[in-house]
């Protein structure tokens, strides 16, 4: 034992200090206003190299090899910072801060993928951070996106909203990049973001910031119109058990066709844990279920003319499902008139022009299942190896129920996304991998789906005068012998031949629909597979440590699409589609003129295995400290989008414009070659079914399609006046070549028959990307401006507006913005007796504007709309909890942020939260 003993005692005093003098500093830290916990709270050993953060309680402890004493410095944005001297180890230390304007404070991340305050980003960027989200009236922080600077934002339902800038606005944007944790969060065979279906949790967010406009030479392809970049929380940093309920109700006093909807509940319930086990090693897990009667997409505008459908026997609503489906009865006139001579006087004067006439279609309400629901889980395990080093292996996985618009309205049913990451990562340099996989479930494609429901329980024509087209104009003749007008004696033709068409709901047909979109496209009905995955690669490196004259970062990023829809989105009918992506970047920066002028220039290599010629993009930047906070920034960017997976392989659904009982994948380099049966503009294809002349048919020219490029300039100056008010201000001006947007076109598939465009044989309608041949300009300016009133009072505005010239008018370009928007914002986070109270309130005004669905599924004006959202909170400091009173759209007036998207009413609604606060 002696010998044990002596031995213990030479190794203690032999051993380096480093790991014999381990003293242990802990404490708590308060708000010293209203004496709650301060969570989040950084403190770090001054000249040293350990930290830790503070716990949901406000508690922290933290190990030191360091002798006493020692000065700990105590920080967290929303506080004065603040300097301990610790003087014993025994000592509980109880740190009390001081409230403070976060005005100015902000730091950003991904406009120079460095840590920089966002004053003297050299691009606009805006910000949300995890503060303002728990402020905030709106339900979560996608609908809070709606209020930043130069945002566009198109609903397309309940749980899946599309975020763009600089005016390209739409449902799925191919261009523009949502990144989550370093991670591409874009469906893997559509290449759009998916929004928040994988993003992250309520609870879970850290930061967001949006880069508006061309970033591509950070970000890589389809960062054309921005990317926003979404930030975890830290399960080192955010510790504890937090849960946030919200329980609403929305349709009050909602219609659709005049029809009364019942009001419904809305639920929302997120729950996060988070834990730091020692030093080395923390976790966390997150969920959050959403569930809601979704706002229902009811526009009954005419897309064929000016009557509606009583007046119109070609009606097809904008959501109408069924009626794209039409042809000319003339032919069935003249077989008519053919068998009874005597009925010429009825039928001479009808056959001096077309009379098309569109099957009945069926209203969205009834048709698709509105019962929205997402849900979605996090977990994520972090281990440091050293304080330098640190790796981290998360899953997230997310699944549901929503609609989503496009050429037409789809329903995803029980989507399943999933995306897992590992990284290792150390001060200066990361390597991540991750890979996303996705199953689209049992998808209903509204449109083609409704077509074949008709088709099946009554066919519209059967080769031997019978179906649903021969009985409608035995009805017409009927009527018009009795003496009808012609309006009375379409709708009696109607209802004859609609004689044992399925109630929507009923059982019958909700039989043909599941039967329908249950059958793959390329069996014959509308069901997509798409299984497609995404694998990714990436590594950078800060030269900081090897190159002191200036800041060198290096990058390099490895993607593979394994693309896998079994012939029905992509020509991959034998074995999966791989497309490979490789790039690398490198980011220069210098700070001159005693760190006045801040210069930085990047370029970046894009290869892409689809196209022939790699892509090498640039940005450069110079931002001028002209006064103390007081900053004037300028940038180039040359920014470029490789055509999306589906626009470079020509996909398209058949869009059915006849009475077709088809529903196959059309391909443009598959099955059916466009070289060799070219297709006709789908405009000269409508004037030949009215005027019968063939010498109107214009053939569509295509040619492949190629990357599209912009080159963006812009000015801005940005401002903090007695750390009180923000000022920016910019402008911006975008040249665009090889632009792409959509045309429909038309064709008679295997054949080049014109006669099928007027008779009763089938032809089908593709929705075409193509490069514009012109260039087109895009340019625009906004202001945004914010005051802290003092006493935690808090107003911001902005102002924007985007505008596009020299468009090309044969193209559908997506740029669907009115001419200008205004956000205004005020509210307060704390006041009465321990500021227990708060409230927040937000307008967002946007004038009436025009907007094109690509697909050719609508086009028509947004009427204006002003939307107040508004919330009161509480706090209840001793049980760590808050409640919450608020509504989202308060006045309850309905508005729509797109064509053949859903009018939105109000939200009112009642959160409890624990541990948020």
């Amino acid at each position: 034992m002696n010998k044990i003993m002596l031995l213990s005692l030479m190794l203690y005093f032999f051993m380096p200090d480093s790991v014999r003098a381990q003293g242990l500093i802990k404490g708590s830290i308060n708000n010293n206003v209203t004496k709650e916990a301060a969570y989040a709270v950084s403190v770090r050993i001054k000249n040293g190299t350990e930290g830790t953060y503070s716990d949901d309680r406000g508690r922290f402890q933290l190990k030191t090899s360091k002798k006493l004493p020692l000065t700990l410095l105590i920080s967290s944005i929303g506080y004065e910072p603040k300097e301990i001297t610790v003087q014993s180890f025994s000592e509980n230390l109880e740190i009390n801060l001081e409230p403070a304007s976060m005005l100015g404070q902000e730091v950003v991340v991904s406009a120079s993928r460095t840590v920089q305050k966002k004053l003297a980003s050299p691009v606009t960027i805006e910000q949300i951070s995890s503060k303002d989200i728990v402020n905030s009236p709106q339900l979560n922080y996608m609908d809070m996106i709606q209020g930043l600077k130069g945002v566009d934002v198109t609903v397309s339902s309940i749980g899946f909203t599309s975020i763009s800038t600089r005016g390209f606005n739409t449902s799925g944007n191919t261009n523009f990049t949502q990144i989550v944790d370093g991670m591409d969060n874009q469906a893997p065979g559509l290449n759009f973001p998916l929004g928040s279906a994988i993003s992250l949790t309520q609870l879970d967010v850290d930061n967001i910031e949006v880069l508006s406009g061309a970033s591509s030479a950070l970000y890589g392809s389809r960062g054309l119109n921005g990317t926003m970049v979404m930030t975890g929380k830290n399960p080192f940093k955010y510790q504890g058990l937090s849960v946030l309920v919200t329980q609403g109700v929305n349709h009050l006093n909602g219609k659709n066709n005049g029809d009364p909807v019942p009001a419904s509940p809305y639920y929302d319930w997120a729950l996060r844990y988070a834990k730091k086990v020692n030093e080395k090693f923390a976790f966390k897990v997150n969920m959050q279920y959403t569930q809601a009667k979704d706002w229902v997409a009811n526009n009954m505008d005419n897309k064929n003319g000016p009557g509606n459908a009583l007046t119109d026997p070609n009606y097809d609503g904008v959501n109408m499902y069924g009626s794209a489906t039409n042809t000319n009865i003339n032919p069935f006139l003249e077989a008519a008139l053919a068998g009874n001579p005597d009925l010429a006087p009825l039928i001479e004067p009808l056959l001096a022009k077309p009379n098309y006439v569109a099957r009945t279609g069926y209203p969205e309400y009834g048709y698709l299942d509105n019962k929205a629901k997402l849900f979605k889980a996090n977990a994520e395990l972090r281990y440091k190896f050293n304080p330098k080093l640190e790796g981290i292996l998360s899953g997230t996985y997310g699944t549901g129920n929503i609609v989503y618009t496009n050429d037409t309205r789809y329903q995803l049913k029980n989507f399943k996304v999933g995306q897992y990451r590992a990284e290792l990562k150390s001060d200066n340099w990361f390597v991540r991998a991750y890979t996303t996989s996705e199953n689209s479930g049992n998808t209903v494609i509204a449109g083609p789906t409704a077509q074949l429901i008709n088709e099946a329980w009554k066919v519209s024509y059967d080769g031997a005068m019978g179906g649903w087209y021969p009985q409608y104009t035995e009805g017409l003749i009927t009527a018009l012998a009795g003496g009808a007008s012609m309006i009375d004696a379409n709708l009696a033709a109607r209802a004859l031949a609609d004689q044992g068409r399925p109630l929507q709901g009923s059982a019958r047909f909700n039989h043909l629909k599941d039967s329908i979109s249950g059958t793959p496209i390329s069996e014959g009905g509308t069901l997509f597979l798409d299984r497609s995955k995404l694998y990714n690669a990436e590594a950078q490196y800060n030269f900081a440590e090897e190159i002191k004259f200036m800041s060198v970062i290096a990058g390099v990023n490895w993607r593979l699409y394994s693309l896998n829809s079994k012939n029905t989105l992509f020509p991959d009918k034998n074995k999966p589609i791989n497309v490979k992506e490789y790039s690398a970047y490198v980011q220069l920066a210098k700070k001159v003129m005693d760190d006045k002028l801040s210069l930085s220039t990047s370029f970046r290599y894009d290869k892409n295995t689809l196209f022939s010629d790699p892509k090498i993009t640039s940005r450069a930047s110079m931002v001028y400290e002209v006064a103390k906070e007081n900053f004037i920034r300028f940038s180039y960017q040359n920014a470029y989008s490789f055509p999306s997976n589906i626009q470079a392989l020509q996909s398209t659904l058949n869009g059915m414009n006849s009475y077709s009982s088809g529903g196959s994948a059309l391909l443009l380099n598959g099955t059916y070659e466009f070289d060799k049966y070219p297709p006709y503009t789908l405009e000269s294809v409508n004037k030949y079914r009215e005027t019968g002349d063939a010498t109107v048919l214009e053939r569509f020219k295509y040619n492949d399609i190629k990357p599209q490029s912009v080159n963006a300039f812009e000015l801005g100056y940005a401002a903090l006046i007695g750390k009180r008010v923000i000022f920016d201000v910019l402008g911006y001006f975008s040249t665009w070549k090889n632009f792409i947007g959509y045309a429909n076109v038309a064709n008679t598939p295997g054949t080049d028959d014109v006669n099928a465009f007027k008779d009763q044989s089938t032809y089908s309608v593709y929705n075409i990307a193509f490069n514009g041949g012109q260039t087109v300009n895009t340019y625009g300016y906004a202001a945004s401006l914010s005051v802290d009133l003092g006493y935690n009072f808090l107003t911001k505005v902005n102002y924007f507006s985007d505008h596009l010239k020299n468009k090309n008018n044969s193209q559908v370009n997506n740029f669907n913005t009115p001419s200008y928007h205004v956000n205004l914002e005020f509210g307060n986070s704390g006041f009465g007796k321990k500021q227990v109270w708060s409230f927040n309130t937000s307008l967002r005004y946007k004038p009436g504007y025009l907007y094109v669905v690509s697909g050719g599924l609508a086009k028509g004006t947004v009427p204006s709309s002003a939307v107040i959202d508004a919330q009161i909170s509480y706090k209840l400091i001793k049980a760590r909890s808050g409640i919450r009173l608020g509504a989202t759209n308060i006045t309850n007036k309905y508005y729509s942020t797109g064509i053949a998207n859903p009018n939105i009413g109000a939200v009112y609604y009642v959160t409890y939260a624990y541990n948020i606060f």
